[in-house]
Parts: structure tokens; sequence; C-alpha cells
């Protein structure tokens, strides 16, 4: 008998016949448990990777909300709404919103450093270590510093609303060129105009036709699809109407007439109905002189001067200075209407003023018609002056050639705000 049964045990043995799964059900929960902790490490990385996500989406968030000179604690709530908005669990984390950062290379208050931390839930690792499972990712988003414009197109939707054609030559020293238009071609060149300028910015686009060029000095490219930027002058008050018209006396000098001199008197305001036709020598004392309807002409051999002057068009009136025209004029450098050599009405829309010249013209201030457009056309020079463009839209074409240098004239800029990008 035991004879037998060792016999049994020892065929047992010998027999090879289901190993495999002898084998298999042995190594099945080694198999099953690797393949767990694979799929849970993924779940890791998924996770972490979406908190990555939600991290510079909410960094991003925070530098556009400081770039918007909004608070500090304001930006830090608009930086953790926008990781909650994109998937992190603020009840399994925390959130730590922070400008300036606290650590690496954009610690300033234009940069805004996001830190995000959760607790990760361990399920075959848990066999491993029962310790919690922490992730904590990192972003730090930054915006450039404000640019000043020379040239602003204030219409929020205009095609070419700068545009620059014909044979023109522009240069903007020191100052930028800027659409607040969302039209795909809301920058404009064409022709055989050239630009210099350190940068060119939209809103919406920018376009580029016939044989046309630009040089950049302070960007590789221009800078679309950006937010709008602010009307430099949108607080100025208009002036207060005398309650009687004027008139120029002498007829406007000419050739044997001499010079006119002409006086804001008293008020410092001085108002001009149905237009203003200067075909002579006229010198403008300063003061502001308010063209009320009709057009504002100077005559192709007229001279004008003037010094701390403003011209404000209202009630339709329309510049329209002609190309044989010198024309030499300053704004005021103090009092409400600092730095405005021309002021149109805030509701005249529809109107253009037409500005040509000699090229011994100098406007040393700004041009500002925030509801008409302006065209400079033809020879106008306005070289070595400080000439501020800002208009509901704007043209420069035909032969005019300007040159703008503001460099350390105390004039208000309009602002072109900075780009936001991630750098940590």
């Amino acid at each position: 008998m035991f004879h037998r049964v060792a016999t049994m045990i020892t065929n047992w043995l010998k027999n090879r016949r289901g190993n495999t799964t002898v084998v298999f059900a042995l190594c099945l929960p080694i198999v099953m448990g690797c393949a767990g902790l694979g799929v849970e490490v993924g779940f890791w990385q998924y996770r972490q990777r979406e908190a990555q996500t939600a991290a510079d989406l909410a960094a991003y968030a925070g530098a556009v909300s400081l770039r918007n000179h909004e608070p500090v604690t304001q930006a830090r709530e608009e930086a953790a709404a926008e990781a909650r908005l994109h998937g992190f669990m603020a009840t399994a984390g925390v959130i730590n919103a922070m400008s300036p950062p606290q650590s690496g290379n954009y610690q300033d208050s234009r940069s805004m450093e996001v830190v995000l931390s959760q607790t990760l839930p361990r399920f075959f690792s848990s066999i491993i270590s029962q310790e919690p499972l922490t992730v904590s990712v990192r972003a730090v988003a930054t915006y450039q510093e404000e640019s000043d414009a020379c040239l602003l197109a204030l219409s929020p939707d205009a095609g070419a609303a700068i545009d620059l054609f014909g044979s023109s030559n522009v240069a903007m020293i020191a100052c930028e060129i800027m659409s607040n238009s969302i039209a795909e071609d809301a920058v404009t060149l064409r022709g055989s105009t050239e630009v210099l300028t350190p940068c060119i910015n939209s809103v919406g686009g920018f376009d580029v036709s016939g044989s046309a060029g630009y040089t950049l000095t302070d960007c590789r490219e221009a800078r679309v699809n950006l937010p709008r930027a602010q009307d430099p002058y949108e607080d100025v008050p208009p002036p207060t109407l005398p309650s009687s018209c004027s008139n120029i006396n002498g007829g406007g000098g000419g050739p044997n007439g001499g010079l006119v001199t002409v006086s804001a008197g008293a008020s410092g305001v001085k108002r001009f109905c149905n237009g203003l036709n200067l075909s002579g020598d006229y010198e403008f004392e300063p003061g502001v002189y308010v063209i009320d309807g009709g057009d504002f002409r100077i005559g192709a051999q007229a001279n004008v001067y003037g010094e701390g002057v403003t011209f404000y068009f209202t009630d339709g009136a329309r510049a329209r200075f002609n190309g044989g025209a010198t024309v030499q004029l300053s704004a005021p450098s103090t009092g409400d209407y600092a730095g405005l050599v021309f002021f149109g009405d805030r509701d005249d829309y529809g109107v253009d003023h037409v500005f040509n010249g000699t090229a011994d013209s100098l406007i040393t201030g700004a041009i500002y018609t925030p509801a008409s457009d302006i065209s400079f056309l033809g020879d106008f020079s306005g070289q070595e002056g400080c000439m501020q463009l800002v208009g509901y839209t704007v043209e420069i074409g035909g032969n005019a050639n300007i040159t703008t240098d503001c460099t350390g004239v105390g004039l208000t800029f309009p602002k072109i705000p900075g780009d936001v990008r991630l750098v940590e």
C-alpha cells in the first residue's frame, strides 16, 4: 500500500501537464499588483498635468488682472477662480496665488505666481505605504510694461482704422502705432509707404500689401489680438463756449498786409462761427480757439504760427489745411488742455479733418479727434516736432513725410498694454 502511494506521488511530481496554470495562479497577484500600480501612477501623472494646466491658466489670468491695474487682492482672487474653473478641486488641496512671486527670476509687482497643492488617493500603492501622496505644481506669468503710442485709432471695429498708403514716410521715434479696432485689417500698410516705429500694435489684425515696408526697432513682428489702449484724453472737458462769435480783422495779411496777431482775449477762449479762412500771415497768442461749424481753412500761401494754443472743433467743424501752407503750432504745457493742439468734439462722428502743409510745418502736441477721422495727405512733414495723432480713424498717404520724436517731452501718451506670457 505504501509503495503504491509513493508511486502515485512520484508520478504526479513527474507529470508536467498543468504546470503553466499553477505558475500563472501563483504569479497572478504579482502581475495584477504591477498592472494596478502602473494604472495608479498614470492616474497620478494625469492629475499632475491637469493641475499644471490649471496653474498656468490661473497665473496668466492673475497677470492679466495686474496688467489692468486691478488691486493685488482682486488679481489673486481671479487667479484662484481660474484654477477652480479648470478643474482644480480646492476641497482636496490648496491654492496659493502670490504677487510678487516668492521665488524664481520674476519677483516683481508685474508677475503672478500660482502654486497648487493637493493630496491624491492611494489604491494599490497603499500596500506599500500609507503616507499621503501630495502633488504640487507651480506657474509664473508676467506682463511687459506699457509702451507709449504716438498714433492711435480709437474706432472699435473699423477696417483700415490706421491706413498708411501712397509713397508716405512715417517715422515714430520712441513711440508706437496702435489700433483699437477688432477688424482683421485694423492696421493697413499699402502702396510704397515706409514705416519706422518701435512696434505696430492692433486689437485686430495687421495687413501689408504692395511694396509697403516697415522697420520695427523694439519688437520682432507686429503684435495683434491685444487689449484696447485707453483714450489718454477722455477726461478732458470741452471748453465753455463764449456767447458771441468773433471775426479776425485785417483780411488775413497777405504779401502786403503784414502779420495779423490773434488773441483769445481776457477769458482765454475765442469762438469763430461758421468756419475760419486764413490766407496770409497769422500769429495766434496762447489760448483756446473754438471753430463752431464750417471749415477751418488755411490757404496755400498762408503762414500760421502759435505757441500754447488749442483749437476746438465742434458742431461738425472740419480742418482743411492746404498743401502749400506753413503751419507751426504748439500746445499749452499746463492747464486743462495741456498737450492738445487740436481737440475734436466727442459727438462729431462722420467728420473728417484733412491736414497738409510744407516741409517747414510743425505741430507739437496732440491732434485729438475721438469721434472724427484724421487725414494727412500730400507734403506734410511735421519734422522734428512731437506730434500725436489720436483719432477715430487715421490715414497718412500721398507724399506725406512725418517724423515724430517725443523723447523727453512731457505729454500724456496713449498706453499700449504689454504682452502677458508664462515665464516659469
